[in-house]
């Protein structure tokens, strides 16, 4: 079975020291010849060569050519072609205008076609296992890399179940254009682990990198248990690089020795920035970790944010944050965390989606918790918090308080509240499938004590998947509820916990928090995420929700999706906004930085026979969700 290749470039000497020289002859036209099974753009599609367009040249490459010519070879050869052949049949140049025509030349020869895919040798693992774990199918046309790939597909199953010793070879039987494949194994013995030696540690300590391995010495050998555990020591946050190296122990012992080698990261790190974003507008932040505090795997951190949205007001925005993390809460994989902050912010009062005033709003607080994950992709959390709350200085004539539900004063709230995520994006930080599900639920008052007593709860839901040339479809939706009960039922529920909508995370063409507060919330997005060049994307967006003061305001004439008449005017407080935009992001070390343009489709009508603005720019760091 041989694979015959001919690189035969049919032109005099002076053409190709002609074509050497610098920039080379621009590429006019490549024609394929001889293809049947496959078309031309097939053929091109493979190709790093390319012909120039309207307003590029490319440029003609005889290294580039003549791996092209093995990749054409290639491709036929993963589809079955065996005997395919390939060569360059001419280069025509136009000296003048320096250009060249390619014409390639195709034999295809004879295609093969799997025929039966049986196995030999097995008994630890069973017939169904085995062919659940090969990709390739009688019917399907032979293909060497997959066979290998099975190959190696098998040897993991062995390796996962302690038969690291275990080895996969295939036999084939040629005859009419077809192959029997018989996958070959010899299963040995199960191996179990011997010693376990640690590596390139300096400032961490040795029992840090043990407790996290998954494996012991006289376990059974398992390559999927080494997987994680080099992911747990990822997931610390203390290294760079980790690798576990098994090697047999010699002899008939049947033992692997394992050496873990690691890298450390720096242990200490200063963040500072300067930025701008729709919600903070100017901000400065500074902040400062130590991921080895007491040299015990205890990650600390904390940061100050300092922000403004209108420099004569001053910082509209201060918080300070500090928290402590430990991995490993009371010798379990639990983990455990204690977070402090304080803040001060300037906030904007809605009465029916208009602006009655601004207020101060101070928040000084605790959280006890801890996050327990029964899998990579599944965690619960619970945390307790304890917080001081005043609301100050109104700007505007606060004359019923409880009409307003503004509380001005001190208040005290304690809550237990709990988190139950299951995330499978991939990748993290800019996903391309996968989905978030996540479930919160809250509870202040009532047996935790406190002045104020009600219950919330959310629900989101975000989906990523792709459909062509990368391009990302990201759906997401999200519901939340607020009630006060007990004590609480007359006062209502404090505003700095009712829900708002509006600006670069809900609904992009509003301003930050337009609409709210209210008890009852509801968005949605829709956003096609496209790479253009470099670290550059664009997206295309439609949002949709808004915020009731009530659930039983909500009704379904809110979710019409055009503007019916000028008694519009009187229900813009209620009625669902919908918005249609456009974006610009740069991906960052930490993020995309976007620009987006949010355009309004139900526009509102004032009073004075106005409409709304058509829409707004959006500025931010991340995406919306």
């Amino acid at each position: 079975m041989a694979i015959l290749l001919t690189v035969a470039v049919l032109a005099p000497e002076g053409r190709c020291q002609r074509e050497r020289r610098p920039g080379g002859p621009a590429v006019r036209g490549i024609a394929v010849l001889g293809t049947e099974h496959f078309s031309e753009e097939d053929i091109l599609k493979v190709m790093r060569t390319k012909e120039s367009g309207y307003f590029r040249a490319r440029r003609l490459r005889m290294t580039t050519l003549e791996s092209d010519i093995l990749s054409i070879v290639a491709f036929y050869r993963r589809h079955g072609f065996l005997d395919a052949e390939a060569e360059v049949e001419e280069l025509k140049y136009d000296d003048p205008r320096n250009n060249v025509w390619i014409t390639i030349r195709v034999h295809e020869g004879r295609q093969t076609i799997v025929k039966s895919v049986d196995f030999e040798g097995y008994a630890v693992i069973g017939l169904d296992v085995l062919a659940d774990a090969v990709t390739i199918r009688p019917g399907d046309p032979y293909n060497q890399d997959a066979v290998s790939q099975d190959e190696y597909n098998i040897y993991t199953l062995y390796a996962d179940a302690g038969y690291v010793f275990a080895a996969v070879s295939t036999r084939l039987a040629f005859r009419d254009g077809k192959v029997g494949l018989t996958y070959m194994i010899e299963e040995g013995g199960p191996a179990r682990i011997g010693s376990i030696r640690i590596r390139g540690n300096r400032r961490v300590r040795e029992w840090i990198v043990r407790r996290e391995l998954d494996t012991r010495p006289g376990d059974l050998f398992s390559r999927k248990r080494l997987l994680e555990s080099q992911q747990n020591l990822y997931d610390t946050g203390l290294f760079k690089d980790v690798g576990i190296d098994p090697t047999p122990a010699g002899g008939d012992s049947g033992l692997v020795d394992l050496v873990v080698k690691v890298k450390e990261r720096k242990m200490r790190e200063i963040d500072a920035g300067l930025g701008y974003s729709t919600l903070d507008e100017a901000r400065a932040s500074l902040g400062w970790r130590h991921r080895n505090l007491f040299n015990a795997a205890l990650l600390f951190n904390t940061n100050l944010i300092l922000g403004t949205r209108d420099f004569d007001k001053g910082l509209t925005r201060k918080r300070l944050d500090a928290s402590l993390t430990d991995r490993w809460l009371f010798g379990t994989r639990l983990t455990g965390g204690l977070k402090v902050f304080a803040q001060e912010t300037l906030e904007r009062y809605n009465k029916g989606n208009v602006i009655e005033g601004e207020y101060t709003l101070d928040r000084i607080g605790v959280y006890v918790g801890g996050t327990k994950d029964f899998t990579r992709t599944f965690r619960l959390s619970l945390a307790y918090s304890h917080e001081f709350v005043e609301i100050r200085d109104p700007t505007w004539d606060v004359a019923d308080e409880d009409t307003l539900r503004v509380q001005l004063g001190q208040e005290v709230n304690r809550a237990m509240s709990f988190v139950l995520e299951r995330d499978t994006r991939v990748p993290f930080f800019n996903p391309g499938r996968g989905s978030v599900v996540r479930l919160t639920a809250k509870t202040a008052g009532g047996i935790f004590g406190g002045d104020n007593s009600f219950r919330k709860a959310t629900a989101s839901l975000s989906k990523y998947f792709l459909i062509f040339a990368d391009a990302v479809v990201a759906l997401s939706a999200r519901v939340g509820y607020v009630g006060a009960f007990g004590k609480s039922l007359d006062t209502g529920v404090p505003l700095y916990e009712q829900f708002y909508a509006g600006g670069t995370s809900t609904l992009r063409g509003y301003p930050e928090q337009e609409f709210g507060p209210g008890t009852f919330a509801l968005t949605g997005n829709v956003e096609v995420r496209i790479p253009l060049v470099w670290k550059v994307t664009a997206a295309t967006f439609l949002d949709m929700g808004n915020v009731w003061a009530s659930v039983d305001d909500v009704s379904w004439e809110d979710f019409q999706p055009a503007v019916p008449s000028d008694e519009y005017a009187f229900r813009r407080d209620t009625d669902v906004k919908y918005t249609f935009g456009v974006g610009l992001g740069l991906m960052t070390p930490v993020g995309p930085a976007r620009l987006d343009y949010g355009i309004r489709l139900k526009r509102a009508l004032y009073p004075d026979g106005s409409r709304e603005p058509h829409g707004q720019f959006h500025v931010v760091i991340g995406y919306p969700f």
